[in-house]
């Protein structure tokens, strides 16, 4: 099982648990960056850090060897903003205008 794949289930348990990300890391002791990291598959946990989930979401580890419903493909960089009209096309952004000295 790669990172990717561990991090979809383990978001789909923590989703089925109706934890946040930091409810989920203080129930394990673990750091709510760390969760997330595993989340998006930026990261493995150590054997400790599945065991602690595991305890955390009220299952056993074996869980998240199961496939996740929905996998979905890391993203990098800031989420792009809705710049394009219906047609694809970029959209004019205004230019700010300078002042004149009178």
């Amino acid at each position: 099982m790669d990172a990717r794949q561990f991090g979809a289930r383990l978001k789909e348990l923590r989703e089925q648990g109706q934890l946040t990300q930091a409810q989920l890391a203080e129930k394990a002791g673990l750091s709510q960056r760390a969760v997330s990291h595993w989340e998006q598959g930026l990261r493995e946990p150590s054997w400790s850090n599945v065991l602690a989930l595991g305890q955390a979401l009220g299952v056993d580890c074996l869980a998240f060897q199961q496939v996740a419903q929905i996998v979905t493909a890391p993203r990098r960089g800031r989420p792009s903003h809705a710049t394009r009209d219906t047609a694809g096309k970029a959209k004019a952004t205004p230019t700010k205008r300078s002042r004149r000295n009178t």
